[in-house]
């Protein structure tokens, strides 16, 4: 044995066997048999083969590509499945595991690193490392590198062996869907959906649309991520729709839930004119109205009168107060339809009272008529029930104040049509003013045209004509 100040170094005779022999900081090696001559003494940084009695002394690298690695492969764990390189599964704490290179006898220990290239300074001794121990000890989803490589005790390192890992554990996510939660609907709607999944993919056979429990008919776009579904167990009111999907690893996303109103049956409602009445003397009636809607409620009618067509748009009122019949004398008639918020209508209903007029009949005794070429115009116009106010207009001006006078004028018109207008009333129930029910419902109405007629003949242009008489 010889020492020094800082180190010891133990060895036998060079012929009584191989032994290896070590201080703190050296390692040497001899072999059964070998002179000394074959005797080894490396340290960290360098390898000595020295000589025995005069024999040479020599420095020996060992090859590089002895220090590179053949075998590397991860698991989910010590005693756990062999995860596939390259493909995506759900382990996120993957264990890797390699083999010692040829030259094991002289590593030093192994560099890694991930998703990136390891340095040439050893991390570990160990054959492995549990991504579960270190910190972090999670690999986030995506696709990650695992690179390794051994140290060796000279100083040298053998190249990089990498295994790619691809990690997912997120399901898929909904990010939009039809139709809204609440929404409301006089027909089953289509349902649709739009799911991603960044990693692994949408699996398409677990793309799920139940409708009240019961699966519909789903279609998948893969390119755009659509799912479309039509079919299911729809019925009147409020309809569960639950969504289902996992990408291709298994991972499930939480079920969507949610709701939308289906109203298939139309509003019910009657009309009743004046209270039930049989007559009235006014063409402006009060409509007195019922109507229900079970699932979604009434939105507004539609109200005219003639059956198939006229009809207007009004909020629903229980009261519609001066609804104008057709002024003619006779049986009058109004029809209704309730809407419902699902935009279902009902068949018309309707009811019919005697129209009696009380006003008076409007008659314009004289006036323009055809074309002139005076550009003023006086009317005059009378009711046969005598003792009647008239009230009159031209063109788009608005109507006048009632007054007794039976003529109405007008001068500077412009050349071109002309339109004159005039209504009689007649103070018929005693209050004052003329009320809508006691002036004509129908005006009298005449149009002209301001101007010279145009000739019926036509003069042809072209050389003179010249006539002989033959005698």
């Amino acid at each position: 044995m010889s020492s020094g100040q800082d180190n010891q170094l133990e060895t036998g005779l060079a012929n009584q066997g191989g032994r290896l022999t070590g201080s703190s900081k050296f390692k040497q090696q001899s072999a059964v048999g070998d002179a000394f001559s074959s005797h080894r003494l490396g340290g960290s940084r360098f390898r000595i083969f020295p000589g025995f009695l005069g024999g040479d002394s020599s420095s020996t690298v060992v090859p590089v590509n002895a220090l590179d690695l053949t075998v590397l492969y991860a698991k989910t764990d010590a005693f756990g499945q062999t995860i596939t390189p390259a493909e995506w599964q759900t382990d996120r704490d993957p264990l890797f595991i390699w083999a010692p290179p040829i030259a094991a006898d002289n590593v030093a220990g192994y560099s890694y690193a991930i998703d990136g290239a390891p340095d040439d300074i050893a991390d570990t001794v160990a054959t492995s490392f549990n991504v579960a121990t270190a910190t972090p000890n999670t690999l986030a989803d995506g696709k990650h590198t695992f690179s390794v490589k051994a140290i060796g005790t000279g100083g040298i390192a053998g190249t990089p062996l990498s295994l790619e890992v691809w990690a997912d554990t997120t399901p898929p996510q909904v990010v939009g869907r039809e139709p809204q939660p609440g929404a409301l609907f006089n027909a089953p709607p289509a349902v649709t959906a739009t799911i991603s999944d960044a990693h692994s993919g949408v699996s398409v056979a677990t793309v799920t649309v139940l409708v009240n429990g019961t699966a519909g008919s789903v279609t998948f776009d893969a390119q755009t991520g659509t799912a479309t579904a039509a079919g299911g167990n729809w019925h009147e009111g409020s309809n569960s729709i639950e969504l289902r999907a996992s990408d291709a690893v298994g991972n499930l996303q939480t079920p969507v839930v949610w709701s939308v109103v289906l109203d298939l049956a139309p509003p019910t409602g009657t009309i009743t004119i004046n209270g039930g009445a049989v007559m009235t003397t006014s063409a402006f009636v009060t409509l007195s109205l019922t109507g229900a809607d079970d699932i979604s409620g009434l939105a507004h009618l539609l109200v005219s009168n003639d059956e198939l067509t006229g009809y207007v748009q009004e909020p629903f009122v229980t009261l519609r107060e001066l609804w104008k019949l057709t002024p003619v004398r006779g049986i009058q008639s109004v029809f209704v339809k309730f809407v419902d918020r699902a935009g279902n209508a009902s068949a018309p209903v309707s009811d019919a009272i005697e129209l009696a007029l009380l006003s008076p009949e409007t008659v314009i005794t004289s006036g323009p008529a055809g074309f002139t070429p005076d550009q003023g115009a006086t009317f005059a116009v009378m009711c046969p029930e005598g003792g009647c106010v008239f009230s009159y207009a031209f063109d788009a001006a608005p109507w006048s104040e009632w007054s007794p006078a039976a003529i109405a004028t007008a001068d500077g018109l412009a050349f071109g049509n002309h339109y004159f207008r005039v209504k009689a009333a007649k103070d018929v129930d005693g209050t004052p003013g003329i009320q809508p029910d006691e002036e004509d419902p129908s005006p009298a109405e005449r149009t002209w045209i301001v101007g010279v007629e145009p000739s019926v003949f036509v003069i042809p242009r072209g050389p003179h004509i010249k006539l002989w008489r033959l005698e």
